[in-house]
């Protein structure tokens, strides 16, 4: 049986037909990195290269120095927080910040392989891994609105429609993140990520509605935060959930029933079983497909994926139960990862 990279939470929830089951599972990076880069060292590289440049240049853009010192450690400690879930890398965090891209729209000069060097020899780290430019905005906007509101107290409370302020708060950043790999003096990678999110608040006056509003600092950290977290995902495998549904409910096919109550329990080898015997009792079409379909699931599950598609194109060729053929699909692709997943984490192949 082919033991699957994937780490599996099972949660199981009931749903009037069918039930769904969580699984975690380990995604590929979506680049390439040389797997000699084992410890990732993480450098800030947002020093303004003139403090009074970087005052005027805060100034004109509303921005306050420690406002965008505190957005950037939050991105800084997202990205370490993040790629340290990942069995990829060994992370360390240096202690100084280069000069680099503060408030920069294009990315400084790259390091110089000599510097590269010094710091991977100052913390014996393989890679390094630098946040090169950051630049942030928080943008207002409102509008007349209607809104709702209670008036009078006891039996006499009612609601009442009154004119009203909605305003928008518009966070973005722009990050700049740069890999380099100085055994073979290669910049592995270069990218330029823009995250932004929107809060909104509501009241009767606009000075209501801006106290209620996020504040333009917590703003620009949870985007910063968002942009380390979309970085990591670039250069690391990393875990996400995803939810698949089965089925466990029929009125005239108990079997498939007993093997969900199996399956609830986190006995998926017994759903097997009682889902085999049920396959081999009945003669609707339909139902048999729902059969193979439960199987590849639970086959999923214990990490067999060959099996697994194997009973989810059977659901689709032999009965044509059509999401056995969407199933299976899916199933393709996630052994294509896995593949890509085996060599990013350096490991063999059991087949």
């Amino acid at each position: 049986m082919l033991v699957s990279l994937s780490c599996f939470a099972l949660a199981i929830f009931l749903a009037s037909c069918s039930k769904n089951v969580s699984l975690t599972r380990l995604m590929p990076a979506e680049i390439p990195v040389p797997n000699h880069v084992q410890r990732l060292l993480l450098v800030d590289r947002t020093l303004p290269e003139s403090q009074g440049v970087s005052i005027v240049e805060g100034i004109l853009s509303g921005e306050a120095p420690f406002e965008v010192r505190n957005a950037i450690d939050a991105t800084m400690a997202t990205i370490q927080q993040e790629l340290s879930t990942s069995p990829r890398y060994e992370i360390i965090r240096a202690t100084e910040r280069l000069k680099g891209g503060l408030f920069g729209q294009v990315f400084p000069k790259p390091l110089s392989w000599e510097q590269i060097e010094s710091l991977c020899e100052k913390y014996q780290a393989d890679g390094v891994l630098t946040l090169e430019k950051f630049d942030s905005d928080f943008v207002i906007t409102e509008k007349k609105i209607t809104i709702k509101k209670e008036v009078g107290s006891g039996k006499d409370a009612r609601i009442i429609e009154v004119p009203g302020i909605l305003t928008e708060g518009l966070a973005s950043v722009q990050v700049g993140f740069r890999l380099y790999d100085p055994l073979t003096g290669t910049l592995v990678d270069q990218a330029d990520f823009g995250t932004n999110n929107v809060w909104t608040a509501e009241a009767e006056t606009r000075t209501q509605a801006l106290a209620l509003l996020i504040d333009k600092s917590l703003a620009t950290r949870e985007v910063g935060q968002m942009a380390g977290a979309s970085y990591a995902r670039r250069v690391a495998p990393m875990y996400v959930a995803i939810r698949r549904n089965y089925y466990g409910k029929p009125k005239d096919h108990p079997a498939l029933s007993q093997g969900a109550r199996h399956a609830e329990v986190d006995q998926w080898e017994e759903a097997i079983v009682a889902w085999e015997n049920g396959l081999s009792s009945v003669s609707d079409p339909k139902t048999q497909g729902k059969f193979c379909f439960n199987l590849a699931l639970a086959h999923e599950v214990l990490g067999d994926l060959t099996t697994a598609k194997s009973w989810a194109g059977r659901a689709y060729t032999q009965f044509g139960f059509k999401k056995g053929r969407t199933y299976a699909r899916e199933l393709e692709q996630r052994m294509m990862e896995e593949e890509l997943l085996r060599e990013q984490l350096s490991l063999p192949n059991p087949n």
